[in-house]
C-alpha cells in the first residue's frame, strides 16, 4: 500500500476542535506553511516568485495574513478538494521544485488539508473577497513597495571603474578587505556593508588614484580644457557626469569648484577633487532607479553598464542618455547589443563564471596527494580555464545550451589531458572530442565540478546535489531539522556502501 494516504481518507480527516470550520489561518495552515519553509522561495525575490503562491511580508498585519490564505483559493480544487495543488505540492505527490516539505499522513498535513476544505466552501461574497485580494496585490494597492536596493560597487566593478575613468590598471581593490558571497555571488546588498576598515581603504585608495591621476599634471588627459576658471567648471562638470554616472546637482558643482579652488594650483585642486568624488556615496553605490526624472535615462545607463561590462556607462551611453534615448525596450536593445559586441561583454562575463562556479573555492583547495597526486595548484587553475572556454564557447558562438550538460567535448591543456587520460592538445584549452567510455558530458562531467564538490580524499554526492539546486537551479536548500543525525555510518562487509 502506498505511503501516501488516499484523497477519500484526506476528506475523512474529522472536523473536531482543531480543524473545525471558519478556523483561523494564521493559527492553523499558516504556522504550517511557515514552519515548511515555503516562504523561502515564495516571496517576490525567491525562485518561487512567478507563482501563484507568494507570501505577504514578514510584518504583515493579521488580517492580511486572514486575506492571504484565504486567496490561496486560486490553488483549491472546488470540486475535488484532495487533489488540489495547495495540499499536493507540498507533499511532493504533484512534482514539487522544493521538494516535500510536509510529511504524508502528519498533524501538518492534517491542518493544511482541512484549510484546503474550508477554501472549497467559500462562495459569493467571501469568495469575491478572496480573489479580491490578489487584484488589489498586482495593482500594488495596500502592499508595501520593496524599497530599491542601493548596491555598492562590487569589487571588480570598482577596479573596472577606476580603470575606464582614471586609466588606472592597478586594480586597488584587490587589496581591500574580502567579499561574502551570498546567494551564490558577490553584488547581494544583504552582504555589501560598509566597515570601517572597508572605508579606510576608499579612503586610502581614492588618494593614491588621485595623487598618480595627476602626478607630473595632467598626463592621462583628463582634464578636457586649458587651465583657467572657466575649464574648472567644465572639469567638475564632465568628470563629474562620469564620476557619479548622471550629472551633478548645482550645489554639488558649487562645492567641487570650491574645493578646487583650494588647491595649490589647477592640478592640485582637480587632484583633491577627484579624490573627493571617490570617496562620495554616489561613486561608491550604483544608481540603479530613482524618482527623480532627470536621472531615469542615466539609471538606465548604469544598470546596462553594471550589468554587461562590470563597469561604468561610456561616453556613448552616457551621451544616450543625456538625449533620453534609453526610454524605450528598442532602445535599450540597441544599446545593448552594441554593448555585447565590446571585449568588456565577455571580461564581464568572465566574472560572471568565476563567481557562479566558485572558481575561489577550488584555487584555495587542498587533497590529498596521496589518493589525488595530479592535483596541484597549476591543474586547479586549468580547471577554471576549461570551464571559463567551455561556457563562453556556449554563449559566444551562440551553441546549443543543451550542451551545458550533455556535450561530449571539452577544451583541455595537457595538465588537464593527463587527468582524462586523453592525448594533449596541440594547442592549450582547444577543443577535443571525449571518448564515449569517459562518460563524460557537459560541465557536470569536468574537472572543475567534480574536484569542486568534493571533499580532500573522497567524492561528496551530497555535495555535487546540493551545489546543482543551489547553483543551477535557484533553489534555497533548507538546513536539516535539529536533531537530525547527518553522520553515516561507517561501512562493514555486511553493511557496505
Amino acid at each position: 500500500m502506498s505511503r501516501y494516504l488516499s484523497p477519500f481518507a484526506l476528506l475523512a480527516f474529522p472536523l473536531c476542535s482543531a480543524w473545525a470550520q471558519n478556523q483561523s489561518f494564521a493559527e492553523g495552515a499558516f504556522q504550517v506553511l511557515e514552519k515548511a519553509a515555503c516562504r523561502a522561495c515564495h516571496n517576490p525575490e525567491g525562485v518561487a516568485s512567478v507563482t501563484r503562491l507568494q507570501f505577504p511580508e514578514t510584518d504583515a498585519t493579521p488580517d492580511k495574513i486572514e486575506r492571504f490564505g484565504q486567496s490561496l483559493v486560486v490553488l483549491v480544487d472546488r470540486q475535488n478538494p484532495a487533489e488540489s495543488l495547495l495540499l499536493k505540492k507540498p507533499t511532493n505527490k504533484t512534482p514539487h521544485a522544493g521538494g516535500a516539505r510536509l510529511t504524508a499522513g502528519s498533524n501538518d498535513e492534517r491542518m493544511l488539508a482541512a484549510w484546503v476544505r474550508q477554501l472549497a466552501s467559500l462562495s459569493g461574497n467571501d469568495l469575491a473577497r478572496a480573489l479580491k485580494y490578489r487584484e488589489e496585490e498586482a495593482a500594488g494597492q495596500g502592499h508595501t513597495a520593496p524599497k530599491v536596493a542601493l548596491r555598492r560597487l562590487t569589487h571588480s566593478q570598482y577596479n573596472n571603474t577606476v580603470r575606464d575613468l582614471l586609466g588606472d590598471q592597478t586594480s586597488p581593490a584587490n587589496q581591500f578587505p574580502p567579499e561574502d558571497f551570498v546567494n551564490g555571488f558577490k553584488n547581494q546588498y544583504q552582504a555589501q556593508n560598509l566597515s570601517p576598515i572597508l572605508l579606510e581603504s576608499y579612503g586610502s585608495a581614492a588618494e593614491k588614484l588621485a595623487r598618480n591621476a595627476f602626478r607630473g599634471g595632467d598626463t592621462r588627459g583628463l582634464v578636457p580644457c586649458k587651465p583657467s576658471v572657466a575649464c574648472r567648471t567644465q572639469f567638475v562638470r564632465e568628470f563629474g557626469l562620469k564620476a557619479f554616472r548622471r550629472p551633478l546637482e548645482p550645489e554639488e558643482q558649487q562645492r567641487y569648484e570650491a574645493l578646487m579652488r583650494k588647491g595649490t594650483d589647477f592640478y592640485n585642486g582637480a587632484q583633491l577633487a577627484v579624490e573627493a568624488m571617490l570617496q562620495s556615496p554616489h561613486f561608491l553605490f550604483r544608481l540603479e532607479e530613482t524618482s527623480n526624472p532627470k536621472w531615469k535615462s542615466f539609471a538606465t545607463a548604469a544598470r546596462l553598464s553594471y550589468t554587461l561590462w562590470d563597469s561604468m556607462p561610456d561616453a556613448a551611453l552616457l551621451d544616450a542618455a543625456s538625449k533620453n534615448q534609453l526610454s524605450t525596450p528598442e532602445a535599450v536593445e540597441k544599446a545593448a547589443r552594441r554593448m555585447l559586441d565590446h571585449t568588456k561583454a565577455r571580461d564581464a562575463f568572465d566574472e560572471f563564471i568565476a563567481q557562479w562556479m566558485r572558481f575561489d573555492r577550488i584555487l584555495t583547495a587542498s587533497k590529498d596527494r596521496r589518493r589525488y597526486p595530479q592535483f596541484t595548484r597549476e591543474t586547479a587553475v586549468a580547471m577554471t580555464e576549461e570551464a571559463r572556454v567551455f561556457l563562453g564557447d556556449l554563449v559566444w558562438n551562440d551553441r546549443n545550451f543543451m550542451d551545458f550538460v550533455r556535450a561530449d567535448y571539452t577544451f583541455i591543456n595537457g595538465d588537464l589531458a593527463g587527468i582524462y587520460g586523453l592525448p594533449a592538445p596541440s594547442r592549450e584549452f582547444s577543443r577535443v572530442q571525449l571518448p564515449p567510455t569517459q562518460e563524460r558530458a557537459g560541465l557536470l562531467g569536468q574537472a572543475l565540478f567534480l574536484a569542486l564538490t568534493a571533499k580532500p580524499d573522497e567524492t561528496a554526492p551530497t555535495a555535487r546535489g546540493l551545489f546543482v539546486r543551489e547553483q543551477f537551479l535557484c533553489q534555497k536548500v533548507a538546513e536539516p531539522p535539529p536533531g537530525i543525525n547527518t553522520n553515516l555510518p561507517e561501512p562493514s562487509e555486511a553493511k557496505p556502501t
